[in-house]
């Protein structure tokens, strides 16, 4: 019989096996439709959404708050920044990790569309390699775990301010996801191109009002006076609700609108709730991010949930002058009882069981 040494090293062996070439350069992958408009960096790696880009400056390490804070408030796809709409909302986890994560587990990434999850698991050295390292400072240095988990959620139930619990003393956004539909469970290289595939060819390119077209490209560019446009339209954000994310004061990104002078994000998001009117006017400033924020704004039929929630939580926070709260239309009743959506949450945790008890 072989040791426990000699058998863990066999099973390592067989999983760089596995995942060996699952990370490949970019221009050897056809990227998704959704994903054309995205620049990419000298290598060739597309610059998502969610990370830090500053001109030439583009960290693939780090998330942005200040970009996360856009995505959740316009409901924006972390990696190609168009909407989430009624797709499933992805995020990465490894091995086990989503069975103790509860029924509405919490991540810090925000979430993205399930084909560029999978793209993500190709070209994204991180996701796609199983010797990446972890970077964070209380796991710098650790390998990642080798099974990649990718799994889709109904909704985002909640974004808030909240203590990291892997950088001490900083605070970040959580996302809170719900209704787990479907997840892939990738033990390597094979799976994930397999499942990219299939993801791949029922693509298409993602249809764009004006709107929506006008904040996706100023956010995936940088702005005239080269800066991270990221930053500049996360006070657009704040002003059209995001100011009343739950804790959103706790995140040290956000000091430059927490900490203005005379409140003054937090007030004219408040005004703008008192008086909508003004969102029209807005739309004529010279800011561009500001006037393409209020445009969207103003031209939603419905807003996406989360802003929808920040700014009824607004509205019980603030007063005019006479003591009176913003007008909001109602919030129609708890939705029914989705049992489809039951029965895949149950057909997709009875499938990580399965794998887990296979892996053992």
């Amino acid at each position: 019989m072989k040791a426990e040494g000699d058998r863990n090293l066999d099973t390592a062996r067989e999983q760089d096996r596995q995942w060996r070439g699952a990370s490949r350069r970019p221009a050897e992958v056809i990227a998704p439709a959704r994903c054309a408009h995205l620049r990419v960096d000298p290598r060739g790696y597309p610059i998502i959404a969610v990370i830090p880009q500053h001109p030439g400056r583009e960290d693939y390490g780090s998330l942005s708050e200040q970009r996360k804070l856009v995505l959740a408030t316009f409901d924006l796809c972390a990696v190609c920044a168009t909407p989430l709409r009624d797709e499933l909302r992805w995020q990465v986890t490894f091995d086990d990790e989503l069975q103790h994560m509860g029924e509405q587990p919490r991540f810090s990434e925000a979430p993205v569309h399930e084909v560029c999850a999978l793209y993500a698991a190709q070209v994204c050295p991180f996701v796609s390699s199983p010797y990446a390292r972890l970077g964070d400072p209380m796991r710098k240095g650790q390998r990642r775990p080798d099974t990649l988990v990718i799994a889709g959620f109904d909704r985002t139930a909640e974004v808030v301010g909240h203590d990291s619990e892997l950088q001490v003393g900083e605070g970040i956004l959580m996302f809170e996801m719900a209704g787990l539909g479907r997840t892939h469970r990738l033990v390597g290289a094979d799976d994930a191109r397999a499942a990219y595939e299939a993801a791949l060819g029922d693509d298409a390119p993602m249809v764009l009002d004006d709107a929506e077209r006008r904040l996706i490209d100023i956010l995936c560019a940088p702005t005239p006076e080269g800066e991270d446009a990221g930053g500049v339209m996360a006070g657009a954000a704040w002003l059209i609700g995001a100011a009343f994310c739950p804790q959103i004061r706790r995140v040290q990104a956000m000091k430059r609108f927490a900490q203005a002078r005379d409140d003054f994000y937090f007030q004219v998001a408040a005004n703008a709730l008192l008086q909508p009117d003004l969102m029209q006017d807005w739309e004529s400033i010279d800011d561009p991010c500001i006037a393409a924020a209020s445009s969207w704004l103003r031209t939603r039929q419905r807003l996406p949930a989360v802003l929808e929630q920040w700014q009824r939580d607004g509205a019980r926070r603030v007063r005019d002058v006479n003591g009176r709260r913003p007008r909001i239309a109602t919030t129609a009743g708890a939705p029914p009882r989705d049992d489809a959506a039951i029965r895949r949450r149950k057909a997709a945790e009875a499938a990580l069981r399965k794998g887990r008890r296979k892996k053992r």
